[in-house]
Formats: structure tokens, C-alpha cells, sequence
């Protein structure tokens, strides 16, 4: 057996481009240059579209940037309904057809499937990487009860992949402090539990950025506030609507929002935006991963935003925040973070709450700052980019092989 033979299962870890959430795609990059032979296991639909890469494609197996991607064909849904369910099912009993084959290691990325996983792959060391705490998640952000019978089954399928995985990963950096409250805290072996952040791969960044020629359709003279990234209810992109209008009232007229990105609340937001005549917010739609890079580097500041909910104690483990951080803007955040680099470093400025006014208080703070201290709060955020670099995180990721291999 190959020692250094790694499988990454992942139901929404597609090649790119169609897929833009790269954490396992990067991670499984640097391994092969590292001498690993990397597999990644995906569902043949693709989260949030009609796309079955398999029908697009017309095979179940390809090969992308030396990581060989194997496909499981799965249903199409939309929603969170019963046809979701099926897909996931029909993803957790497709393992079978894989269960002779012998990996060294098994990167395990949804909790849910964890028996599984060590149902076909017996006697191979699992490791299980968290990146959203399901069900807490849905609890908090869908409004879930916790005594949903659903609820109650991830649950235990949580605690069942935490009590027996050969070693955690979690993304967000108060992964232990969410284990360290559960019931079953005293029966977790901590010395197991890692921490590894989404990150960012500064080589594609800097490369998409140097073959970006777009011209953006923004006035150059106003203060650009971008925001990249999903407009579903979890984002509040609806704050960033209610700030743009207060800056309208109050007639600041070198303030302008740009919205990139798609959801169901987009077609709101539209008319929310038309209703109040607000001249100084536009949105662009979808918009492609290689395009992240040219447009924050144009921003004079980007947006995270975020419903305020409990388990944002834990940390944030978001894509764009590397994206912004990386693109050398101050940040401007609405959400109060634990463990936040934002703050930690000193990236940009988080608000009181997450009202109007303190979004209108957080842009006016900006304003107030020097161009030597914007700049300083940018290059600030570019460091923290090179700290969490996809070399520096997969370092962490190989020693928790490791761990599990020896």
C-alpha cells in the first residue's frame, strides 16, 4: 500500500471551475507536489445549480491539476427538502462501490458520513475536517429546533464521527471549545483535534490577478465598498442595503456598494434597492472564483456580513475573508467573531452591532484614517494571507497524516 496514498471525501468538493469552495482541491494540489497520490471523491451534481458534472462531462473519473477526482452519481435537487436528502443518501451508499480500494489515509469532510465511511474503507485511518458545525448551523441560521427528529440524528452522527475519528480537523479555530462543551467532552481525546483554516492559494490568487483585464463599470472617484459572496439569508446582505440607505439620506454622495454574487435574496434586494431609489449600490451577479482577485484589489474596502448567531464564538472559517485578505483592502465586518484575524491584526473594523448606523459609523471611521493608515490596515491583511497560505496550511495537514498513519 502506498503510504502516501491520500482519498479526500467530499460531497461538494467538484473540480473547478464549476466549483469555487477549493479547500480540498487546494489542499490535494500541494500534496501531489509533495509526492502524495491524491483522490477526491464528489457527488456528480453540483450544490446551488442544475449542473451534474458527470452529464457535463460524460465520464465519472477525471484528472485536475494531478488530483484524480472520482464521481458518484447523485440526483438533482434545489432546496433543503426531502430530494436533498436523497442526494446525500444516495452519495453515502455510492462509497460501496469503492469499498476495495486501499488509501493510507481517508480525509473524511462531512460528519454525516462518517459510518460510512469506515463501513466500506475497514482498518484505514480516518480523518474527519469540520468546516461548518452541523447541526448547529442549522439551528441557528435555518431556525431548526433542536429536538427535530433530523436534527437529532446528525447530532448523534456528529458525536459519533468526533468520539471515533483517528484524528479532527476543524476550520474555524475554537473547534475544541465547541467540543470542550459538549456531553460527551470528557470521552474526547484532545491531543487528536487539530486546527486548519480555509486559507488561501496566493499563487492562483496572484496569477488570476496578473491576467485580470477587465474594466469595471464603477466610478473610479467614489469610495468602493465591495462585497463577493452569497445573498442568501446567513449573508445580511439586506444590512449592507439598510447602510446604503442611510448613506443616502444622509447625503453622502462618494460612497458607492458593489454586490457581487447570487441567491434567493437577491431579486429582493433589487427591488428593495429600486423601491428607495438608491443610486449608490449595484449588483453584478454571479460571478466567476478568477475574478475575485481583480475586482477586490480595485476596492477601497470589502464587506463581510453575517447574521449574528451563536456559534460565531467559535471562529469564522470563511472562503472570501482570505479572498479579501489577500487582496490587500481593509475589511470592514458586521459579525462578532471569537478568534477574529480582523481584529487580531488589526485588517479593518469590525462594528458595534448590526444596525445601519454602525455600518455608517464603521465607513465613516475609515474615512477618518490616513491614506497611510489604510494602507497599513491593507498590508496588514496581506500578511495574514501569508500566514495561512496554502504551503503553510498543508504543512499542518501533512503532519496530521501523519499522526494518523503512525
Amino acid at each position: 500500500m502506498n503510504s502516501k496514498n491520500v482519498w479526500i471525501i467530499c460531497h461538494y468538493a467538484q473540480q473547478p471551475p464549476l466549483n469555487t469552495m477549493l479547500r480540498y482541491h487546494n489542499w490535494g494540489k500541494e500534496l501531489v507536489k509533495r509526492g502524495y497520490s491524491v483522490t477526491i471523491v464528489a457527488a456528480s451534481t453540483i450544490h446551488n445549480t442544475n449542473i451534474d458534472i458527470v452529464e457535463q462531462n460524460g465520464k465519472i473519473e477525471d484528472i485536475c491539476d494531478g488530483i484524480h477526482y472520482k464521481y458518484i452519481n447523485t440526483p438533482k435537487y434545489s432546496g433543503n427538502g426531502m430530494q436533498r436528502i436523497k442526494n446525500m443518501l444516495a452519495f453515502c451508499f455510492g462509497l460501496k462501490s469503492f469499498r476495495k480500494e486501499t488509501p493510507s489515509v481517508i480525509i473524511n469532510c462531512e460528519a454525516y458520513l462518517f459510518p460510512f465511511v469506515k463501513h466500506y474503507f475497514k482498518n484505514i485511518p480516518v480523518i474527519t475536517d469540520t468546516v461548518d458545525l452541523w447541526p448547529e448551523s442549522i439551528i441557528e441560521y435555518a431556525g431548526y429546533s433542536k429536538k427535530n427528529p433530523l436534527i437529532r440524528v446528525l447530532y448523534r452522527l456528529e458525536r459519533n464521527a468526533y468520539l471515533k475519528s483517528d484524528a479532527m480537523i476543524f476550520s474555524m479555530e475554537g473547534g475544541k471549545d465547541y467540543l470542550r462543551e459538549q456531553s460527551y467532552s470528557n470521552k474526547i481525546n484532545y491531543s487528536k483535534v487539530f486546527h486548519i483554516n480555509m486559507g488561501c492559494d496566493l499563487e492562483a490568487y496572484n496569477k488570476c490577478l496578473k491576467d485580470f483585464s477587465e474594466e469595471l463599470p464603477w466610478d473610479m472617484n467614489k469610495f468602493n465598498i465591495v462585497y463577493c459572496g452569497s445573498i442568501r439569508s446567513a449573508n445580511q446582505v439586506n444590512k449592507i442595503c439598510e447602510a446604503a440607505k442611510k448613506i443616502h439620506e444622509e447625503k453622502i454622495d462618494n460612497v458607492d456598494f458593489q454586490i457581487y454574487g447570487n441567491g434567493d435574496q437577491l431579486e429582493n434586494l433589487k427591488d428593495y434597492v429600486a423601491k428607495n431609489q438608491l443610486n449608490n449600490i449595484h449588483f453584478f451577479g454571479r460571478f466567476k472564483k478568477e475574478q475575485i482577485p481583480g475586482i477586490l484589489v480595485n476596492a477601497d474596502a470589502s464587506l463581510l456580513t453575517y447574521k449574528q448567531v451563536n456559534l460565531m464564538k467559535y471562529g469564522g472559517s470563511q472562503s472570501k475573508l482570505f479572498d479579501y485578505l489577500a487582496s490587500g483592502t481593509p475589511i470592514i465586518c458586521n459579525a462578532k467573531w471569537g478568534y477574529n484575524l480582523i481584529d487580531r491584526y488589526y485588517c479593518g473594523v469590525v462594528t458595534e452591532d448590526q444596525t445601519p448606523e454602525s455600518f455608517v459609523k464603521a465607513i465613516k471611521y475609515l474615512f477618518s484614517l490616513s491614506d497611510e493608515e489604510i494602507t497599513q490596515m491593507g498590508e496588514n491583511g496581506r500578511k495574514v494571507a501569508e500566514m495561512y497560505d496554502q504551503p503553510e496550511l498543508v504543512d499542518k495537514l501533512c503532519e496530521v497524516i501523519n499522526f494518523v498513519v503512525k
